[in-house]
């Protein structure tokens, strides 16, 4: 049993009911008329301009098609068709990322530059020398500065972390011999030094400690 409304007054009344129990109409008659009432189905086509968007913005215009009336076949190919062009683009980032992956593990980024070439030669004897005379200006000609030097080797040490470095003869006094500090790299490079050989480094000039000059980030020259 269903409510129904009265075409004559507008209450409700049963669809069971011969007539209207406020005013009388018969209610058969509406009964057969709702239930005649035929059901609207809106079938919805893929316009050409909604096409162009799904192909061309797949991720964007496919929701579209997700409206009342839309087919099942028109939804299935236009998600379809999403998937795939996110699958190409997936595809293509991977490609992108892999020349700069492969550049990294060879170990030669761009960005790298080569080491500064020294500005200037000197012996270890000449150095001490200039820090002898005149601190002030040996630190301007040394200090932060890339240059080469050349001596006979003193001794070969390690600092208090561990780092090598080697002492080169022509200090005022065997206390105060220039001190070249190595990098980590060549480590290998002091184990296989001996006093009374002659070396040539590359170093940046630290400045002195008590007129002693010192060194930093020496690399072999020869």
């Amino acid at each position: 049993m269903a409510l129904i409304t009265c075409y004559e007054c507008d209450r409700m009344a049963s669809d069971q009911a011969a007539a209207c129990p406020h005013c009388g109409a018969p209610i058969a008659d509406q009964a057969a008329a709702v239930q005649a009432q035929p059901v609207l189905v809106v079938n919805r086509s893929v316009g050409f301009w909604l096409g162009v968007g799904v192909f061309l913005f797949p991720a964007v215009f496919v929701w579209f098609l997700l409206r009342q009336g839309h087919s099942t076949t028109s939804r299935v190919i236009g998600f379809a068709w999403l998937g795939l062009a996110l699958f190409v683009l997936a595809g293509h980032e991977r490609s992108d990322t892999r020349p700069a992956a492969a550049t990294t593990s060879q170990g030669q980024p761009e960005n790298v530059s080569a080491p500064a070439e020294p500005r200037s030669e000197i012996s270890a004897q000449h150095l001490a020398q200039a820090y002898d005379r005149n601190t002030v200006a040996a630190d301007q000609q040394f200090k932060g500065k890339r240059f080469k030097v050349t001596g006979v080797v003193g001794s070969i040490n390690t600092d208090l972390f561990g780092n090598p470095y080697v002492t080169l003869r022509g200090g005022v006094n065997q206390f105060m011999e220039p001190q070249f500090k190595l990098d980590e790299v060549h480590a290998n490079y002091a184990a296989g030094l001996q006093a009374g050989m002659r070396i040539s480094l590359i170093c940046t000039g630290r400045g002195d400690v008590a007129k002693t000059p010192m060194s930093q980030d020496c690399v072999p020259a020869n």
